[in-house]
């Protein structure tokens, strides 16, 4: 008798649990409601950028404002807006009264009083930390005033830079930098600090060579009116003022060209301040010190006058391109606020 062959049954397939199917149902159910979303996305962001628009002051507001603040204006004030990024607007309505040494400064020693236009309740970093003198609305745009009182100041040698004398020292000569007019050559974002067209120019062999009044973007990408003064090396690029008026004290802040102090690979810049050639103060610039702030006490010559000169060396000059504001103080200081 044959025996009939067997093999084993293929087991059905289990059925898919109740539970599993309506988690299967209801994700179907989902996807197709899943365009729903395009709409609803669209109409947040209408609705975020109808609240950015509500929030933006128009340009009727700056004007009004500017035309407040352009019949104030008197010698001695300083004119910024808040926050920093309105400054393009800034320069836009009120440009013609904006000088680089109020674009570029140090600190508010300089000015008597302080304007700002500001949107969003902002105010400057560097307005004093009390409420305003002075404060009226011009639709979304406010203009606030501080009385900052006398100004301290006696010399600002940004400003006189033109009259100064210019020497490139080698042993026991003293190389003239002639001041000499031609083109203005370089500068851009990351590209290094404009040549000016007018400067002193102390090695045409070395074009990076030269003395000037510049707009200078320090390490924190602020900008900064001063005197570019690129060392030549161990031996110094010399600046000198004479028959200044002298105060109590000397103040100088001084930094490098953003881009060639960032990575603090380069070596440091010395400079030396002195008084009818004798050294009052000194300050040393490291990579990464940023625009960095030294006084010299002038105090044994209060109210009287002297030949004031700035020393700049490097023993490598590689990319030092190391800019300074300075100038000559008497009276109280006032609170130190720098931007």
């Amino acid at each position: 008798m044959t025996q009939a062959s067997t093999s084993p049954s293929v087991p059905a397939a289990a059925p898919r649990p109740d539970g599993a199917r309506q988690s299967l149902r209801a994700r179907l159910a989902s996807a197709r409601h899943l365009w729903l979303l395009v709409p609803l996305l669209a109409l947040i962001e209408v609705a975020s950028l109808a609240v950015r628009v509500s929030r933006v002051a128009p340009h009727s507001d700056w004007r009004a404002a500017a035309t407040f603040v352009r019949a104030q204006q008197r010698p001695g004030d300083l004119i910024t807006s808040a926050p920093a990024w309105t400054d393009p607007v800034l320069r836009l309505v009120l440009g013609d009264r904006v000088t680089l040494a109020q674009t570029g400064r140090s600190d508010t020693d300089a000015f008597t009083r302080m304007w700002a236009l500001s949107v969003r309740g902002e105010r400057p970093h560097d307005a004093p930390p009390r409420d305003p003198d002075f404060e009226q609305a011009f639709g979304r745009v406010r203009v606030l005033r501080w009385d900052l009182g006398a100004s301290p100041v006696r010399f600002d040698l940004v400003e006189h830079v033109r009259e100064a004398e210019v020497v490139r020292v080698e042993g026991d000569r003293e190389l003239p930098c002639p001041w000499r007019v031609g083109s203005a050559e370089g500068g851009g974002v990351g590209a290094g600090t404009e040549t000016p067209a007018a400067r002193f120019i102390c090695d045409p062999r070395r074009p990076w060579l030269w003395v000037a009044p510049v707009v200078n973007e320090d390490l924190s990408l602020e900008a900064r009116y001063c005197v570019y003064q690129h060392p030549p090396g161990a031996e110094p690029v010399r600046v000198t003022y004479h028959d200044v008026s002298l105060g109590t004290r000397l103040v100088l802040y001084g930094g490098v060209y953003a881009t060639h102090e960032r990575m603090g690979e380069n070596g440091p810049i010395d400079v030396a301040v002195k008084v009818d050639g004798i050294v009052v103060g000194t300050m040393t610039h490291r990579d990464l010190d940023g625009w960095k702030r030294m006084e010299a006490a002038t105090a044994e010559r209060p109210g009287t006058r002297g030949d004031v000169s700035i020393e700049v060396t490097a023993v490598n000059p590689n990319l030092r391109t190391f800019c300074w504001a300075a100038r000559t103080e008497d009276g109280p200081r006032r609170p130190r606020s720098a931007p």
